[in-house]
């Protein structure tokens, strides 16, 4: 009996330390398979993190856009781990929520490292003839008004409309996408001579109507970037300088006499380039140049000089180029007659009476001619100015035939400075010439082939101006 109750002790024993090691061996079971279940999860939410990082970068100026390598690998680094925040206690919560809080400041601080303040804008006239309008028609926040120089609402001289989201559409004034819609602010000004228009919007949106109303928005991705740049840093110098600011209150008008603005609506591809480049400006000896740019070249650029500077600025020295060598305005030529140019001579400083010859006189090292003889029955005159020389030989009412056979109405000035002459006394000039615009500093079409050859938009940028510094 005693060696009985032993051993039914004994087993009683071996039972519960059985149960026991079943009970520890089916939780252990359980904790491996919720481990694992866990790690499927943090694994699934640093793929949806790193998912969500890819779509924040895409929305923030990229590193070369002056975003500092350190600033963006806190970010990375916060985005991957914030998956692990579900399973932090209350405390390590409040903790990441204060990480959390750094990094909007960092992103806020990063949106603040470039300068972004608003553009005055003067709007022109449909035909880009003058800055006065007799009235105007727009449409904002839903409503519709007319203003002319009896409009009430202009008792105190000006009236100030806010687009918001949706922006101002003015449907008076015509532009190649109708009607204009514009961002920011637009300011009504009544003067003696008739409206002012003056928008007022942030720089970088200014950019983004700017860039697709300057180089088509179908051009490769880095030349659009250059263009970007360049037309950031040609705004920035107007700003600084301030042409207009006395006379109108505006800083540039929205024409090819400074940047043609709100021509085209903006395009996904060229407001990219403009996000991309955030900030990035062109200078030298930390000075803002004048980043010029323009359609075609001749096989040369040219410089400053072509517009009277004694002396070309260092950063503007004439480059071989033949990337565009192949576009179509890399050759043209068109016949002028002789009557419309007999007409033009008349109002020309020291010519009067019938027109006798014009005669080349003078090259530039690039070939842009820089001296027109002029010979009149009552005297004679030098144009020495590339705008001068190209309005005097304006093709107006004529047609231009490019290097692949295409026809074009000529306009009020000839496509560019690089031609030569061939005189028919009394009868026409045949033009020949080569590129498109004034041709100093980048070619467009030039950039859009480097691109396509894989250059950066910091080497096109840098191969059309010398010795400059890119940066915010």
């Amino acid at each position: 009996m005693k060696k009985t109750r032993f051993f039914y002790g004994k087993n009683f024993w071996l039972l519960v330390l059985l149960g026991w090691l079943l009970l520890l061996n089916a939780a252990a079971e359980l904790n491996l398979g919720e481990g694992g279940h866990i790690e499927d999860k943090q694994e699934s939410r640093q793929e949806n993190a790193a998912d969500e990082m890819s779509v924040s970068e895409s929305e923030m100026p990229s590193m070369e856009a002056g975003t500092p390598s350190g600033e963006r690998e806190t970010l990375s680094a916060s985005a991957a781990t914030s998956a692990e925040d579900e399973m932090l206690s209350a405390e390590k919560q409040a903790s990441r929520q204060q990480d959390t809080d750094g990094v909007e400041n960092g992103e806020e601080a990063l949106e603040s490292k470039f300068e972004n303040p608003d553009i005055r804008v003067l709007l022109m006239d449909s035909d880009y003839k003058t800055y006065y309008h007799p009235s105007v028609t727009v449409t904002a926040n839903g409503k519709t008004m007319t203003f002319d120089g009896n409009s009430p609402e202009l008792s105190d001289g000006s009236l100030v409309l806010d687009g918001k989201e949706d922006g101002i559409q003015v449907s008076s004034i015509k532009r190649m996408e109708n009607p204009p819609i514009y961002k920011g602010t637009l300011e009504i000004r009544k003067t003696t001579s008739g409206l002012l228009l003056i928008n007022a919007l942030p720089l970088e949106t200014y950019l983004e109507a700017v860039v697709p109303s300057e180089m088509p928005a179908s051009y490769e991705m880095e030349a659009l970037k250059a263009q970007a740049v360049c037309a950031r840093t040609y705004a920035r110098k107007q700003m600084e300088e301030g042409s207009l600011e006395a006379e109108y209150g505006a800083d540039v008008d929205d024409s090819v006499n400074y940047q043609v603005y709100g021509n085209f609506y903006p395009k996904e591809q060229s407001s990219q380039a403009v996000k991309e480049t955030a900030g990035q400006v062109l200078r030298q000896n930390g000075e803002l140049i004048n980043a010029y740019y323009f359609s075609t070249s001749a096989g040369a650029t040219s410089t400053d000089e072509i517009w009277g500077a004694d002396e070309a600025a260092p950063y503007l020295k004439s480059v071989s180029c033949s990337f565009d060598a192949e576009e179509p305005w890399s050759r043209w030529s068109v016949e002028i007659p002789w009557s419309a140019v007999n007409d033009r001579t008349g109002i020309l400083e020291g010519c009067s009476g019938e027109l006798l010859s014009l005669q080349i006189v003078k090259k530039n090292q690039s070939g842009a001619v820089t001296g027109l003889l002029v010979t009149t029955e009552g005297g004679s005159c030098q144009l020495s100015q590339e705008y001068e020389i190209r309005q005097l030989l304006s093709p107006q009412g004529c047609m231009i035939t490019e290097m692949d056979g295409t026809e074009t109405k000529g306009g009020t000035l000839l496509p560019s400075a690089y031609f030569t002459l061939d005189v028919e006394p009394g009868s026409c000039f045949t033009v020949t010439g080569s590129g498109y615009g004034h041709g100093v500093g980048m070619s467009q079409t030039a950039a859009n082939e480097m691109a396509k050859e894989g250059y950066a938009w910091e080497e096109i940028l840098n191969y059309f101006f010398q010795n400059i510094q890119i940066g915010i």
